[in-house]
């Protein structure tokens, strides 16, 4: 029996049947799919003001947002989730709806919502390499302003000396320019859609020195800097949703989510591979499809404006392994890095990021519209120039100038410690090797509570993940006794 519950309270079902579809998070990059129902009736009488007359405000031309809900089966809380309106038949008295959960109550609430709208906080603007909250690299961008400021340096967040725009330089004008930590953000962005945030990966290396490139200055009209700044100045202009997928594919990440709270957690699909634990489940006779081994092409974005792409390399950008047949391809990417003297003193030498493209800032006249892409950096600390003096250094590699190694991974593809050796082998060759099964499985209610896209489950003497489960569960009457899984096979 299954029972639906929003904030006025019960909902009356109709009689017959609701079909789930429970999708594992981890098995399409291109999206994060979840649980979600076929679309299904609700008796207009007797839920209408509980659900606040969907169809007279749609009639209104109004946006019916979801309706947090929450879905027991046979008195059990499941899922907590929303409900999403889709239409109402006036003859048949009904209302159309679907139940969403995981990831696709997320995607629900986070539908055509973007970074800069969100309201992510201030933080104070203290110019330290150590922020919590940013990091302030030195970067090289000759043309940041356009050519509107004679006496620019040439250099985002310049620093020597221990010290940010370092007595004796003042005469050079220098921007700054905060770079997101990437694992604040994440939290910062789903606290404002609603959900909580956890999982292994966030507590990695890598993910603790991700920051995100920006391209806007937080000097205000004058030129002056402000006390503090608002974060959701200094995100790409892309959608929560985009921002998702596009970690997702690059670090080989899988979405998982709590069943009766609105969290979110983070794991690495080579650790779901690496994971001996199993669970025994008794099925019956199932179809399987044959193995189709094709390899892989693995692409990245590059930042679109600019203008080094014309003149260095960026075949780092792709990476080809085996026979080439699919494509993982993400619109997030990194930044070049040259080692070139500084322009302010040019008796170092540095290693740092460069951009050449035109920047945003309230002041000169350069005008305020950021155009910067999805661009990850890691925050390697204070790193020493050629005279041994040190700097913060933000790069897409693990060693500095001087071949000392600062990190365990880089942000291209291709190496030992590059994307597709550290992240993605082991789930790629999952996925060249696996087969897929479909069987009809012993279920009940209890099973449900424990369901986990990431634990393996042994059927006839061989380990699978599963990727999605179906369920047919009757709004009164018989309770559930059995569920279709598509599997694919692990080992």
């Amino acid at each position: 029996m299954i029972g639906l519950k929003v904030a006025a309270g019960w909902l009356v079902l109709a009689p017959g049947t609701i079909t789930v579809d429970i999708n594992s998070p981890f098995f399409n990059p291109d999206s994060v799919p979840g649980t979600i129902t076929y679309p299904f009736g609700l008796p207009v009488a007797g839920n209408a003001q509980a659900l606040n007359f969907p169809d007279v405000r749609a009639a209104q031309g109004d946006v019916v947002a979801p309706e947090p809900c929450k879905f027991y089966i046979d008195e059990q809380l499941r899922w907590v989730g929303s409900l999403v309106y889709l239409e109402c038949d006036e003859k048949k008295g009904l209302y159309a709806y679907n139940f969403v959960a995981d990831a696709a109550d997320l995607q629900a609430r986070i539908e055509g919502v973007t970074l800069p709208s969100l309201d992510l906080g201030r933080v104070p603007l203290q110019l330290v390499h150590n922020a919590a909250d940013y990091a302030l690299p030195c970067v090289r961008n000759y043309t940041f302003y356009g050519g509107e400021v004679a006496n620019y340096g040439m250099t985002l967040n310049y620093y020597a000396n221990g010290t940010y725009r370092p007595a004796g330089t003042l005469a050079y004008h220098q921007p700054i320019v905060p770079f997101l930590r990437l694992v604040p953000l994440l939290h910062r962005v789903l606290g404002a859609v609603g959900y909580a945030l956890s999982g292994p990966w966030l507590d990695t290396p890598e993910a603790q020195a991700a920051i995100l490139y920006s391209d806007r200055t937080v000097e205000q009209a004058d030129g002056s800097l402000p006390a503090d700044f608002a974060v959701n100045r200094h995100v790409p202009d892309l959608e929560v949703g985009a921002l998702l997928v596009q970690l997702q594919k690059v670090y080989g990440l899988g979405y998982g989510f709590h069943p009766k709270r609105r969290e979110l957690s983070i794991r690495a699909l080579r650790d779901v591979i690496a994971d001996p634990a199993y669970l025994d489940r008794t099925g019956g006779l199932g179809r399987s499809t044959a193995v189709t081994q094709t390899g892989w092409v693995l692409s990245m974005g590059l930042e679109s404006d600019d203008e080094l792409n014309k003149t260095l390399d960026t075949g780092w950008a792709t990476l080809r392994v085996g026979n080439g047949k699919q494509t993982l391809s993400t619109e997030a990417g990194t930044l070049h890095v040259v080692e070139e003297p500084d322009y302010i003193n040019p008796a170092r030498t540095w290693r740092l990021p460069a951009v050449d493209a035109k920047g945003a800032s309230l002041a000169f006249g350069v005008g305020d519209d950021s155009h910067c892409g999805l661009r990850l950096l890691y925050d390697r600390g204070l790193c020493p120039d050629s005279q041994q003096q040190l700097y913060p250094l933000a790069t897409w590699d693990r060693e500095d100038m001087h071949g000392n190694t600062v990190g365990p991974s880089t942000l291209h593809w291709d190496g030992e410690a590059g994307l597709y050796a550290t992240w993605h082998r082991a789930w790629l060759d999952f996925l060249d090797r696996a087969t897929t099964r479909e069987v009809l499985m012993e279920f009940r209610v209890a099973d449900l509570l424990t369901l986990d896209p990431a634990r393996k489950e042994l059927v006839y003497w061989q380990k699978y993940l599963w990727e999605k489960v179906s369920l047919s569960l009757k709004t009164t009457g018989r309770r559930l006794e059995a569920a279709t899984f598509t599997y694919r096979l692990s080992r």
